[in-house]
């Protein structure tokens, strides 16, 4: 399956971030995200010429705004992308599709992976509301498409499997 083509729904589109100096040491986080928007752009350069106009393409540009999650308590996501924001830390993030029909052979899921920096962060407080935060990702060169897997921690916390209505050690 190409990964290109098998990103479907938007509900089943999460983030994870991680530091990419802790590459070696952290498995990627995800938030409790509600919504964010994946951009890939370019300029096209009108240049005229005697037979017509054509274009120049610049290079691509990519970043993923809208960024926005609710905040839990002690919430390790916010503190690192907040922290990436003060600090100017290189991230990693990944757009992975979590549908079970789109998982490969291997059961990795369809993904986007890239490298960048957290170029803003707010934080909303109402009244009476949870406490969100939202964020935007500026991307260094080109995102890369493949499959990725997760954690069975980030499976949980995408979605809790089904159970049979035995205790688990009576399974049969």
């Amino acid at each position: 399956m190409d990964p290109k083509r098998a990103m479907l729904e938007g509900k089943n589109k999460i983030l994870l971030f991680r530091k990419l100096s802790e590459a070696n040491s952290e498995a990627a986080k995800l938030s409790f995200q509600t919504s964010h928007t994946f951009d890939f752009s370019r300029d096209a350069e009108a240049i005229m010429t005697k037979d017509g106009t054509i274009r120049k393409l610049s290079e691509l540009e990519s970043e993923v705004t809208g960024i926005e999650a609710i905040q839990a308590k002690d919430d390790p996501v916010a503190t690192m992308l907040l922290e990436a924001v003060l600090e100017g830390d290189k991230m990693e993030l990944w757009e992975v599709t979590v549908d079970e029909d789109l998982k490969n052979e291997d059961g990795k899921y369809p993904a986007i992976y890239c490298q960048g920096y957290m170029t803003s962060w707010s934080s909303e407080n109402g009244a009476e509301d949870e406490a969100t935060y939202s964020g935007d990702f500026a991307i260094e060169l080109t995102p890369q498409f493949g499959f990725a897997t997760l954690t069975e921690e980030q499976q949980q916390a995408v979605q809790y499997a089904f159970q049979d209505t035995t205790p688990e050690g009576d399974q049969q």
